[in-house]
């Protein structure tokens, strides 16, 4: 009887430890998932790498939404202050090493866990393993080096120094991680942080290949933006004082004149972190958040600055209040915007790293005054004049251009299939008098319409059973064709461009 009772003794306690010692790898698991958690959400994504490496911590293990190491620390200080009545002491000055007391000094002795880590660290025959390399030691005497390596943001167009991420870079960090850094403006909540991740979204990461020579026309437009986005950025020792930057700048004007291609031009030209946010970003169904979203765009505009906030057809967003039909929350996402633009936290943003606003809108009657005061520069992007139209008609029709004549290597080889030519055969100057209220969208069309009209022609061809497309010959694009792809294509914004140019009357600022 005796002999069974401690055989089941010897068992539960066996049983038990085993427990504990289940219990307490877990527990470790779960403190390097918390770290290595916080170690991303601080932005030091490499150290997070490098803790899940040398733990083998995969990525199966994830920390809940509840949980963050901010708040298990400040519970324990809670804890400790109701038991205690005092605060705890977390972290401690270290003391200078013994050389640095001078003689007969002694230095601070490892306790606690410390000291059985060092224990186990020293433990061994005190040197090298064969085959292994000599541990490198430091004296107090030599210098730290301390190596921080940057990531710096993708985007394509822009020069070579922020033009794509290192080799290694992309291979061991995700991409989220790269781009989202500690904001340093923003709560430490993982809320804000899914607010930054729905922002960064909008990041335009892509080279749009739309340059200043691409858009014909609109001189005046083109000068403004080089002065806001550019020039600063290359000359920042002229932009201070009263000159600096212009912070804000709205190109309205009918649609189809070129608006959101100079938009494009700045993402491509520039190169700052262009921010193409539309109003599906920052309107949310819940209450507060719009307000929130705002407030993350301007702060990473700024984490990433210099950038270029791009708002699409902003009068969607901050129309005129006071009216009747006004809800609350547009009401309160207008307010957070006009604060972002123009409030404390622009006066203590760093000066250094400029945020430039770039908005659109068909209907400049409709925003806000205060948006309009924020707004520096106002500048009507008008329908094209003769020259304009001329250029853009030789741009989508362009005349014939005699080809060089073949090397003897081409002679040489047979040339490959080409598609038939379309030939244009135009009187520009009258079409450029003939197009007059046409937008640079609408002479598009008008093109597109009179190229159609030759193609047409070889349709029947085509469906004849006839698949080679080398042979065919398509009529030349004539005048006369183009009036009539113009008869039957009228402008779309011809109507309301007098009521632009008297808004830009009154409230222009170009």
């Amino acid at each position: 009887m005796c002999s069974e009772l401690t055989y089941n003794s010897v068992r539960i306690a066996h049983q038990v430890r085993d427990h504990e010692e289940r219990k307490t790898n877990e527990r470790k698991k779960h403190l390097l998932c918390i770290v290595v958690q916080y170690l991303r959400d601080e932005g030091c994504v490499e150290a997070a790498r490098l803790v899940c490496k040398e733990s083998g911590l995969g990525d199966q293990y994830a920390v809940c939404d509840n949980i963050d190491l901010p708040t298990i620390v400040k519970e324990f200080e809670d804890y400790y202050h109701v038991r205690f009545q005092k605060h705890p002491k977390l972290c401690k000055r270290v003391e200078p090493p013994a050389e640095a007391q001078g003689a007969g000094a002694t230095a601070a002795k490892p306790h606690g866990r410390r000291k059985q880590a060092l224990r186990k660290a020293s433990s061994g025959d005190g040197g090298p393993r064969p085959g292994e390399a000599q541990p490198q030691t430091l004296s107090p005497t030599d210098p730290l080096e301390l190596t921080v390596q940057a990531y710096p943001l993708s985007q394509a167009g822009s020069s070579s120094g922020r033009c794509a991420l290192a080799a290694d870079a992309a291979d061991d960090v995700p991409p989220p991680e790269r781009l989202l850094r500690p904001v340093a403006g923003l709560p430490r909540d993982p809320e804000w942080r899914n607010f930054a991740e729905i922002i960064s979204k909008d990041i335009f990461m892509h080279n749009p290949n739309v340059r200043w020579a691409d858009i014909k026309g609109l001189q005046e437009p083109k000068r403004l933006l080089r002065e806001a986005v550019v020039y600063p950025i290359k000359y920042p020792e002229l932009f201070s004082g009263i000159l600096t930057p212009w912070k804000g700048l709205l190109l309205y004007g009918p649609s189809g004149t070129g608006k959101t291609l100079l938009a494009k031009a700045v993402a491509t030209e520039c190169g700052t972190t262009f921010f193409n946010v539309s109003a599906s970003t920052l309107v949310s169904k819940w209450r507060g958040d719009s307000e929130k979203l705002v407030r993350v765009l301007f702060e990473l505009a700024r984490l990433h600055a210099p950038s270029t906030v791009f708002l699409d057809e902003v009068d969607a967003l901050a129309s005129r209040r006071g009216f009747s039909g006004e809800h609350e929350a547009s009401r309160r996402l207008q307010a957070e915007l006009l604060v972002q633009l123009d409030g404390l936290n622009d006066l203590l943003a760093d000066k250094q790293r400029p945020v430039f606003l770039l908005v659109t809108s068909n209907l400049p009657w409709d925003l806000d005054e205060a948006l309009l005061r924020r707004l520096e520069k106002r500048i009507l992007v008008d329908l094209p004049d003769p020259e304009a139209r001329e250029q853009i008609l030789r741009h989508y029709l362009p005349p014939p251009r005699p080809s060089p004549p073949p090397g003897p290597a081409a002679r040489a080889r047979a040339p490959p299939a080409a598609p038939p030519a379309l030939l244009c055969d135009l009187d520009y100057p009258r079409l450029a008098q003939e197009t007059a209220g046409y937008s640079g969208a609408d002479l598009r069309l008008v093109c597109k319409e009179a190229a159609m009209q030759a193609v047409r022609s070889v349709f029947a061809h085509l469906e004849s059973g006839v698949p080679d497309c080398s042979s065919l010959r398509l009529e030349p694009v004539t005048t006369d064709s183009v009036l009539a792809a113009l008869a039957r294509t009228r402008p779309c914004g011809a109507a309301s461009a007098d009521r632009f140019r008297a808004w830009q009357r009154q409230f222009g600022a170009s």
